[in-house]
């Protein structure tokens, strides 16, 4: 067994101890003798808030471009009438037929006319059609090489249109040295035609020729007169 420290070595602890406390001790004062607040302070802690909003963008590419818009141009009139014999349908959706007008008048729902249709034939059927009506023997040739063919009777009524165009091919226009062939004539002249007359040399026969009719559905939009030699 060791034998515990000499009383010297326990007065030599003492003294290290006593100056270490000294020495603390002197440390502390000079901190407080400056008059210098040491204090640490730590960094705040700084909390975001976060966006919760979910926005969604659509990339748009500068070559994109809009689909040009189309136009169309407008129908032509179309027609599921039957048509009659003498009738033919034209490109625009019109129906074309020659005839007799029998009667032109206006009233307060427009103007109107009702037309006796009938067909103008020429050349091999022309004679075929007279040969048949009696009107020459076999074998022999129509006047003029043309024959007009009306085996009925029937009146149909239309409507004519306020703009509607009319020709006269036999009716003396001033001056002389004017053609007549499919010169304007005026609705009010047109009527006319028709009564009471009395009817100038030049008109007096306009109501007995045949005219063609172009028409709109029920609407006459065109009317000229047959030249007949």
């Amino acid at each position: 067994m060791k034998p515990l420290l000499k009383p010297r070595y326990w007065g030599l602890l003492s003294i290290a101890v006593v100056l270490s406390l000294g020495l603390v001790g002197v440390g502390c004062e000079k901190l407080e003798s400056t008059g210098v607040d040491v204090s640490i302070t730590a960094s705040p802690t700084t909390t975001a808030a976060l966006d919760t909003t979910t926005s969604t963008e659509i990339p748009v590419s500068s070559t994109d471009t809009l689909a040009p818009t189309t136009t169309l141009p407008p129908a032509a009139t179309t027609t599921t009438e039957k048509l009659a014999s003498s009738e033919t349908l034209l490109a625009s959706g019109h129906i074309k037929a020659m005839g007799f007008i029998k009667d032109v008048w206006e009233d307060g729902s427009g103007r109107h006319l009702k037309i006796d249709y009938a067909d103008m034939l020429t050349g091999a059927a022309a004679d075929a059609a007279a040969v048949a009506a009696g009107a020459i023997p076999a074998g022999e040739h129509v006047d003029n090489d043309y024959w007009i063919s009306n085996k009925s009777t029937k009146l149909r009524p239309f409507d004519i249109s306020n703009s509607v165009a009319i020709t006269t091919s036999t009716r003396w226009v001033p001056p002389d040295d004017v053609d007549d062939m499919n010169q304007p004539c005026t609705w009010a002249d047109f009527l006319s035609f028709w009564g009471p007359g009395p009817f100038p040399e030049s008109e007096g026969h306009l109501h007995e020729v045949p005219w063609w009719i172009e028409r709109d559905g029920n609407t006459i939009v065109k009317i000229d007169e047959q030249y007949l030699p």
